[in-house]
C-alpha cells in the first residue's frame, strides 16, 4: 500500500495493483469557493499529473470533496467515478462514462479489491458515505461523518490497517460539528483500532481541530496545528495505536504495523 496526500482530503492510494483517488478537489476556482473554502495549501499536484488512476472515490458531493476538473479527468482517463447518489447524479451530467453510486451496506469491486460503503453523519450532506476499500490490506476513508455507533458498528467486521479520517471540521449553532474534530476522530480510533490512523481534511482555513482549546485552522498557525497534531499522535501511540502525519506530496509505504 502506498498513500499520497495531494491535499485536505484528497489522497492518492495504490493498493494491489489499482490506483484510486479519494475525495477530489483541485480548488478553489472561483469567488465562491475561495470564500468558502479557502485552502492553507494549494493541492500537491495538479489533476493531469495523476497518474496512474482507476478510480475516484467520492463520499460526497461538497465543493471541497469534488470539483470539476477531477470529474473531467475522470471523463479522460475513462476511470469510474465511485460515490454517494448525488456525486453519481453529478459525475452523468459532467458525462463520466463509468459510475458506480453506493449507499450504507453496499459494495463493488475494482480488480481485485472490494469497495464498501459504510454510514457517515454529514447533516448537510444527508447521502453522504464513507468507504472501506478491502485486498491485501484494508483502509477506512471517513470522507466527512461524526463518529456514530452505527459507523463503529459497521467497522467492527473489519481489520482495518489504515483509517483515514476527518480531524477537523464545521461547526453550527443549530447542529453542533459537522463531522469530525480531533477529539471525536480520537474516539472512534480508539473504537475501532486501525494498525495506522492518518488525520485527514487539515487544508481548509476555518475548519476546528480543538474547539476545546480554541484551534481553527488557519494561514497563520500551521506550527502550532503540527504540534498539536503531533501530541496527539504521541497519546495514541503511547496506547499501541500507529499515527502517520502526511506531507503533501511525499508518498508513504504503509507496510509496517505500530511498532515494527
Amino acid at each position: 500500500m502506498r498513500l499520497t496526500l495531494i491535499g485536505h482530503m484528497t489522497v492518492h492510494i495504490l493498493l494491489d495493483g489499482m490506483a484510486l483517488l479519494t475525495d477530489p478537489w483541485f480548488g478553489p476556482h472561483g469567488w465562491l469557493e475561495r470564500h468558502l473554502a479557502p485552502r492553507i495549501l494549494p493541492p500537491a499536484l495538479p489533476p493531469d499529473q495523476i497518474t496512474p488512476l482507476n478510480a475516484l472515490i467520492v463520499s460526497h458531493n461538497h465543493l471541497d470533496h469534488v470539483d470539476d476538473r477531477s470529474l473531467a479527468l475522470a471523463r479522460q482517463s475513462g476511470c469510474v467515478v465511485i460515490g454517494s447518489e448525488n456525486v453519481a447524479r453529478r459525475a452523468r451530467r459532467a458525462s463520466v462514462h463509468q459510475i458506480v453510486p453506493l449507499r450504507p451496506g453496499e459494495r463493488t469491486t475494482l480488480g481485485p479489491l472490494t469497495i464498501h460503503a459504510v454510514p457517515a453523519d454529514h447533516p448537510l450532506a444527508p447521502d453522504a458515505v464513507g468507504f472501506v476499500i478491502v485486498g491485501s490490506q484494508a483502509i477506512y476513508f471517513s470522507g466527512d461523518t461524526r463518529r456514530t455507533d452505527a459507523l463503529v458498528a459497521a467497522l467492527t467486521p473489519f481489520d482495518l490497517d489504515v483509517a483515514l479520517v476527518q480531524a477537523a471540521c464545521a461547526h453550527y449553532p443549530f447542529f453542533g460539528d459537522d463531522g469530525m474534530s480531533l477529539s471525536e476522530a480520537t474516539e472512534l480510533v480508539r473504537a475501532v483500532r486501525p494498525r495506522w490512523t492518518v488525520p485527514l481534511h487539515l487544508h481548509c482555513a476555518d475548519k476546528w481541530l480543538d474547539r476545546a482549546a480554541g484551534i481553527r485552522l488557519r494561514l497563520d498557525n500551521a506550527d502550532r496545528v503540527r504540534e498539536v497534531l503531533t501530541e496527539w499522535a504521541a497519546r495514541l501511540q503511547a496506547e499501541g495505536l500507529g499515527v502517520q502525519l502526511l506531507e503533501p506530496g511525499r508518498p508513504w509505504d504503509a507496510e509496517n504495523v505500530p511498532g515494527g
